[in-house]
């Protein structure tokens, strides 16, 4: 067995399975602190309308790169298949074709986005005071979607080539150099200025987003010591579409979240204003941060699955499944209890002195934050079953999971609250925030169902 095959294939502790996936997770994580730092920058040199106006168009520009999620991840299922059945020649083929039609894919929605955005914003309700932020911030980001998505497909890719600690590097100086860039373009240029603190957040964004999606190109592209290379691509209409379907379920996972985010956005400009949608935002750069580090784990343990399926080691799947599940646990558990002791310090980060503001995030926070306790498991589950090449079920999880329970919680549990609580502007806004809780608990229900049936025949329990 090629040595760079074996790591894949050892039997792991769970310290070793830690040490396996944190390249992985640092990369996802640093790659959402993005958004995270234009945020922090924006809020306190822009102000709350600024702030809150990149919020508005960030779930569009999410709903675009979720394109890269599928086929990074659906793709790195698929190849650590044919892996794992020892054809390294078909897995580069494959790796391949998915790169090209990838950045075809870019590139077009690059130019569709750039014509229909202004109206896009108009029909989501985007106020005239936000518009014009909306549309200079956009206008820089719009070029830099095939990045974006690049970025997306090579994180998967690196941990499928036994190269997660290459991963991480390339993150890391994508993120210094967004990081540096919103230093110097928001906090020094701007002067207070908001057009020009969402420029040059924008701006900083798209650095970050070519040292993180040109550079990994150039290595794949390039010969190199890992799985993996990019070259002549595998003429696979069939695969291309397996792939799609693996990855469907992390695609309708980020289009959805993407949905429910212009659902809350619009509920919470309709209720409170944009100061409302301020908090909501903060609110998501907190839960951002803990799918990062819950899809970061997902991503470094799936080819892990994938390889030793298409291998057939029986022992390694159920080890792996098993020590999972306890990572999974004990992360939910400490990420509830932490944030909640920290919602005062990270909710000031963004309220820029604003008591109002101050409030209701940490009002919200103390609330979303129970909703941890739930999310990992339908995450670990949706890319369980991405890794096993199922995307029917991943899809399935990923899609009642985001919009059918989502959806179905924000109108219901409000309206409870509102009857049971009294007829109140406060009982309907807690039953909003109370919503995801119950949103993730039926979910979680609904993953273990779904792991209990499979678990014979994909031999992990």
């Amino acid at each position: 067995m090629d040595e760079r095959a074996e790591v894949l294939t050892q039997h792991f502790t769970l310290g070793k399975l830690f040490k396996y996936v944190t390249p992985s997770i640092l990369a996802v994580l640093l790659a959402s602190l993005y958004t995270i730092v234009d945020g922090i920058f924006v809020s306190n040199f822009g102000g709350t309308v600024a702030f809150a106006a990149i919020n508005q168009v960030s779930p569009i520009f999410m709903i675009i790169a979720a394109i890269g999620f599928m086929f990074g991840t659906g793709g790195s299922a698929l190849v650590g298949k044919v892996l794992g059945e020892g054809n390294a020649k078909r897995a580069n083929g494959l790796f391949s074709l998915l790169a090209y039609v990838l950045i075809g894919i870019g590139i077009l929605s690059s130019i569709i986005l750039f014509f229909v955005m202004e109206p896009l914003l108009k029909v989501l309700g985007v106020t005239e005071t936000m518009m014009p932020i909306c549309i200079a911030y956009s206008q820089i980001l719009i070029p830099a979607i095939t990045l974006f998505m690049l970025q997306f497909y090579f994180q998967s890719f690196l941990a499928t080539a036994k190269k997660p600690m290459l991963g991480l590097a390339f993150t890391i100086l994508a993120g210094v150099t967004n990081v540096v860039g919103d230093a110097i373009l928001v906090g020094v240029v701007s002067n207070g200025d908001p057009i020009k603190a969402v420029q040059g957040a924008a701006i900083a964004t798209a650095a970050g987003l070519f040292v993180g999606g040109v550079i990994p190109l150039i290595y794949f592209v390039c010969k190199n010591k890992s799985l993996l290379r990019l070259g002549k691509p595998e003429k696979d209409g069939k695969a291309l579409i397996k792939a799609c379907g693996n990855g469907s379920s992390e695609f309708f996972t980020n289009i959805s979240g993407s949905i429910i985010n212009i659902v809350y956005n619009s509920l919470f400009l309709y209720m409170v204003g944009d100061i409302g949608v301020a908090a909501f935002g903060t609110v998501g750069y907190v839960n951002s941060i803990f799918t990062a580090i819950a899809s970061g784990f997902v991503l470094g343990v799936s080819p892990l699955f994938s390889y030793n399926y298409g291998a057939g080691n029986e022992d390694n799947l159920k080890n792996l499944y098993t020590k999972s599940l306890t990572v999974v646990f004990i992360f939910s558990a400490v990420s509830t209890v932490l944030i909640e002791a920290l919602s005062h310090p990270l909710a000031s980060a963004f309220s820029h002195g604003d008591p109002v503001l101050m409030q209701i995030t940490v009002d919200g926070l103390s609330i979303f934050t129970l909703s941890f306790l739930f999310k990992g498991i339908p995450t670990f589950g949706s890319g369980l079953f991405t890794a096993f090449n199922n995307g029917r079920v991943s899809a399935i999880i990923s899609i009642v999971r985001t919009l059918v329970f989502n959806l179905a919680t924000i109108i219901i549990v409000p309206l409870i609250f509102f009857y049971v609580f009294g007829s109140s502007y406060e009982a309907a806004f807690y039953g909003v925030w109370y919503s995801v809780v119950f949103s993730e608990l039926f979910a979680t229900i609904m993953t273990f169902r779904f792991l209990s049936k499979y678990k014979s025949k994909y031999k992990y329990a």
